[in-house]
């Protein structure tokens, strides 16, 4: 009787791609040759998701990691982490908290750590990336825009909070990124962030994708035209994405320009109720708020637009109530 240890290791490698993730880790414990095949190829397998996050604590460079959907991570120090860990971890989420070099003379060297094995280790799945507080002091430092350039390429979600960062953006870097989730907040880098391009590239993937997506983007000012480019496009798109967008940096003068960019296209609007020419029951909502010198642009995809002497949608007033 033909026994799978007679089956040479390339096809059971082959048939271990396959596998759940969560049953890789038992499959080791079958037999020594299971356990020597998995161990040798385990960044080539499915691996268990998990969520890393890097902080300083009292001046302690930190690393915490966690299973993705679990409340408790484990904490402790970086240059005292086994990083051989994750050969048999997929990290899906990154958080890089409160890391200024300002506060610790061996960032830079952390940094590079983290990076050397994140690739070593073939990591290929990072869907989501948090920088929050972090102060590279503009220092031009190759690898974290080696590990940027990573990022963008499998991220969905991106946010940057509060920090500075020794990024010099081009065409590229957009270009190629996959995120629809992102934000810009109180941030610098060591060029402007292309937010015109940024706004174009979701225009585009708008139009051209079949699988309509959801995009969530809060970024500095951006050109009224690409604002107005955009609301035209929704308008008329007879499947469109929901979307949700806040432009910092907004002033009275922008919102003049914006007003008389709309009437020139010729783009009707009461109360700043754009109506959809695709679908009768929705419309984009656009909203200004001086305090913040923000705009916020929204759609309503069951309600259509109010209309001339209309100051209440009732369509809404009778649906809520």
């Amino acid at each position: 009787m033909a026994s799978i240890h007679c089956v040479p290791c390339e096809v059971i490698h082959k048939i271990f791609e396959f596998s759940n993730p969560l049953e890789v880790p038992r499959l080791r414990l079958v037999c020594n040759a299971f356990n020597r095949i998995i161990k040798r190829n385990y960044p080539y397998l499915p691996r268990v998701p998990y969520i890393i996050r890097i902080f300083m604590e009292d001046g302690q460079i930190m690393i915490a990691h966690k299973k993705s959907g679990n409340e408790t991570d484990c904490a402790k120090d970086l240059f005292e982490f086994d990083f051989d860990i994750w050969r048999e971890i997929s990290i899906v989420q990154i958080e890089l908290v409160d890391f200024d070099l300002s506060k610790n003379s061996r960032a830079l060297e952390a940094f590079q750590l983290v990076y050397d094995n994140y690739v070593k280790t073939r990591q290929a799945s990072l869907r989501q990336l948090t920088l929050i507080n972090t102060d590279f002091k503009n220092q031009q430092l190759g690898v974290f825009e080696h590990f940027i350039n990573a990022a963008l390429e499998t991220c969905e979600k991106i946010v940057v909070e509060n920090c500075t960062i020794p990024i010099n953006f081009d065409e590229s870097y957009i270009s190629k990124s996959k995120f629809d989730h992102f934000r810009w907040i109180n941030s610098s880098a060591l060029t402007p962030l292309p937010s015109d391009q940024i706004l174009q590239k979701i225009t585009m993937e708008m139009k051209n994708n079949v699988n309509k997506r959801t995009y969530l983007t809060e970024i500095d000012q951006v050109a009224v035209k690409n604002v107005c480019d955009f609301i035209e496009e929704w308008l008329q798109l007879p499947v469109a994405s929901f979307f949700n967008f806040t432009f910092n940096n907004c002033d009275e003068f922008w919102k003049s320009n914006f007003l008389l960019e709309c009437e020139r296209r010729k783009l009707t609007h009461f109360y700043m109720e754009f109506q959809s020419k695709a679908h009768a029951n929705a419309h984009v909502k656009v909203s200004f708020s001086q305090n913040s010198r923000t705009c916020c642009i929204w759609p309503v995809v069951d309600v259509p637009a109010r209309t001339t002497g209309q100051s209440v949608c009732y369509a809404r007033y009778f649906r809520d109530f």
